[in-house]
């Protein structure tokens, strides 16, 4: 039945090209149908990476991707994020051959987290990157704790490598599953906007070994810092990449690699710095180029491949997206939860000039129902917003939020996206659209209009 569903999978990869579509997930949905268990089928290459995570998956993979194919390895990987086991399947019947091989020398696939709890024991991987652990989509994924345990559980006879954020206890905790697995660890040297007090939501409070508080030195963003357990010996030590002294004036930063005991890292001696740039000057983001970089020296690719992709990298559609309509510039960004939206609300925040702001909230499935989230953000650091249109379907539910947080004499509710678009170029201020999932790509689609 496998073979079958395989074919017929590239059945219809062949049919939506004749129609001039794409194909997505179709494919592989059909073929799941056939064969539940398709993916155990496919021959894995030597060098295939998931990555994982709250936020920051589809940057991560996109980076690590770019990075093997600078590198000159034939690469595939599911850029545009299809990340559960549809989405994925689809990607693997695209890229093999009729005797389930996959076609390349380096796979990196971006994986929903309930998708690898479940699907790890049916996928070959060499190495999981793991970003951070966030509350998010409550309604659909469950409390993070649950998330976690259910990983944790898939990784019960996985030999491979894993890549973990050294900042984040939720993700430290994975060092400690099992012995057979090798620990490659990232994070950041103290930067200045951290704090030694932190009010935002966040899930780092109490030790996921003991459940004793944990105590923090300072705080990155969220519960990301640095830390350790008034109880027991867990704590946050040095990572083998740690990301440090960033400049946000000319978009650089150092890594500093440290000697580690598997057979990739014996040529680096004790400490060594190298020195980066990027294009984009956000914390978050360089906890991804700090992964990813992290991935491509274990595989020996060089620095300066390395550093020619970061130079290059585009976030992508609805993440620190800049539109240009005319002479007006906008920057739209996606949001999925209370950590990630903060964040884009502190990059705004940090711009002191006059503002307008469009937010968009949906409850669609793919958003999640649940949109209490929004009372999690900190919208109150919007310095200067002298206009806030807000639209989507539960606008007048966010408009609320708005209205509560002070931050602007002028909060519009406008359910039409043509309406709200004008309104808000009819200004001179600077321009910011955040939007959650559903609504993203049709308020793309309609800017991009505008710019026609």
């Amino acid at each position: 039945m496998r073979y079958f569903a395989l074919i017929l999978g590239k059945i219809i990869f062949f049919l939506l090209k004749i129609f001039g579509r794409s194909g997505g997930s179709l494919p592989g949905k059909t073929a799941i149908r056939f064969c539940p268990d398709m993916l155990s089928y496919f021959k894995y290459p030597k060098i295939t990476i998931l990555v994982t995570g709250t936020n920051g998956k589809t940057s991560t993979s996109n980076i690590i991707a770019n990075i093997f194919k600078r590198a000159g390895y034939m690469t595939v990987s599911n850029s545009k994020g299809d990340n559960i086991i549809n989405g994925i399947t689809s990607l693997l019947i695209k890229n093999s051959n009729f005797t389930f091989e996959i076609m390349a020398d380096a796979l990196i696939i971006e994986v929903d987290e309930l998708t690898l709890a479940k699907q790890l024991k049916n996928i070959k991987a060499s190495d999981i990157v793991i970003t951070n652990f966030f509350r998010d989509q409550l309604d659909r994924a469950g409390e993070m704790e649950s998330i976690i345990l259910k990983i944790s559980k898939a990784m019960e006879n996985y030999k491979g490598r894993l890549f973990l954020n050294e900042d984040d206890p939720n993700v430290k905790r994975f060092s400690k599953i099992s012995k057979d697995i090798k620990i490659v660890s990232f994070g950041l040297g103290k930067e200045k906007n951290a704090k030694t007090e932190n009010f935002d939501a966040k899930e780092g409070k109490f030790c996921p070994i003991c459940n004793g508080i944990l105590e923090y030195e300072y705080y990155q963003y969220s519960h990301i810092g640095k830390y350790h357990c008034k109880n027991c010996d867990f704590k946050s030590d040095m990572p083998n990449y740690l990301a440090k002294d960033i400049n946000y004036e000319d978009n650089t930063f150092e890594v500093e690699v440290s000697a580690n005991s598997e057979k990739e890292f014996d040529e680096i001696s004790n400490k060594k710095i190298e020195k980066y740039k990027t294009s984009i000057n956000a914390t978050y983001h360089i906890y991804n180029l700090v992964s990813a970089l992290a991935v491509g020296k274990t595989y020996g690719i060089s620095s300066d491949d390395i550093n020619t992709v970061f130079k290059n990298f585009n976030l992508g559609i609805g993440r620190m997206e800049k539109i240009n309509i005319g002479d007006k510039k906008i920057l739209l960004n996606l949001v999925k939860n209370p950590t990630g939206c903060n964040e884009i609300i502190k990059y705004i925040g940090n711009n002191e000039n006059e503002k307008a702001l469009i937010f968009l909230l949906n409850d669609n499935h793919a958003d999640g129902r649940d949109i209490s989230w929004i009372w999690d953000v900190n919208f109150e650091q919007i310095n200067n917003l002298k206009y806030a249109i807000i639209t989507g379907k539960r606008a007048y539910e966010a408009a609320v939020r708005f209205k509560l947080s002070n931050i602007s004499e002028n909060i519009a509710v406008e359910k039409d996206i043509d309406k709200a678009i004008a309104k808000m170029l009819d200004t001179n201020m600077d321009m910011y659209v955040i939007s959650t999932y559903t609504g993203l790509f049709d308020i793309r689609k309609k800017l991009l209009d505008f710019k026609a």
